[in-house]
């Protein structure tokens, strides 16, 4: 008597692969003023996200994981231009960690940069919008 073996359908392998790779994808466009941009991103790719606080005139810098949403924010700052946010009642990235969304806009007079995977954007006197259209 010989043992069962199941037989492998290269059909049912291509699936399997699809669905893991689409797993692995994120979509995410970002709006500038040129106009939209789609990137193709891994889960292990990361976003930053930097300015000048324009009260503060002290650089600020957030850096984010690129999840199912954007998450695992960190900010690194001065204290003081911490306490400018926080007013000094809570740790900044206590909360901030806790963060997950599909949407970021950040706006600045000053100027800005965002960063996701290897690609920046900038902005001035302007807005950055960036949503994450996959996984949905």
């Amino acid at each position: 008597m010989s043992p069962y073996r199941p037989s492998l359908r290269p059909g049912v392998c291509f699936a399997a692969l699809a669905l893991v790779l689409l797993g692995l994808i994120r979509v995410v466009e970002v709006e500038d003023k040129a106009g939209r941009h789609l990137l193709l991103l891994a889960p292990w790719d990361q976003g930053v996200v930097e300015f000048i606080n324009s009260v503060t005139n002290r650089p600020v810098r957030i850096e984010f994981q690129l999840g199912r949403f954007f998450q695992g924010f960190a900010a690194y700052t001065d204290p003081e231009t911490e306490a400018y946010y926080t007013e000094g009642t809570y740790t900044w990235n206590q909360l901030l960690k806790k963060e997950a969304r599909k949407q970021l806009s950040y706006c600045s007079e000053l100027g800005l940069f965002l960063k996701l995977g290897e690609r920046w954007f900038s902005a001035q006197g302007e807005c950055l919008e960036a949503r994450i259209l996959w996984p949905p």
